[in-house]
């Protein structure tokens, strides 16, 4: 009974530590291919950046209202993309991410984002500006 117990508790530990490990492999690249930053606005500071080994981060901070008590939001992600000539297609790394929230195509223009599921995105990078989350971005 013991070593059932102690087997499976080994097991649940090695498969919670191999479940991490896929966020902790991506390598942001250094060499940056395309970028786009966000306009002065005051809802959010928002970046994209696309690496050359084809790898991406996002990184969001909400713009709290000065009338209000709020603390801005930080958030960061980290993903792969590949390539279908302008069209890119972003797969966000973590299970909780939510597309749909912050590409939201009510926002949005379909020329410019497509959101395929809840940890995928397509992107034309031939536009110069993009719509994440009602705030518009730029190329750099």
């Amino acid at each position: 009974m013991r070593k059932t117990i102690a087997f499976i508790i080994l097991a649940v530990s090695l498969y919670a530590c191999g479940s991490k490990k896929n966020i902790t492999e991506i390598r942001l690249g250094t060499e940056k291919t395309i970028a786009y930053q966000s306009l002065g606005n005051g809802v959010a500071a928002i970046s994209l950046t696309l690496y050359k080994n084809n790898t991406f981060k996002l990184n969001f901070k909400s713009i709290p209202q000065p009338e209000t008590n709020e603390k801005p939001v930080k958030h960061s992600e980290i993903g792969t993309y590949i390539g279908e000539g302008d069209w890119k297609t972003l797969q966000f790394v973590t299970n909780d991410f939510d597309a749909y929230a912050l590409f939201d195509p009510q926002y949005s223009n379909p020329d410019e984002i497509k959101v395929l599921n809840e940890n995928t995105v397509k992107i034309n990078t031939a536009k110069q500006t993009l719509n994440i989350w009602g705030v518009l971005c730029e190329r750099e």
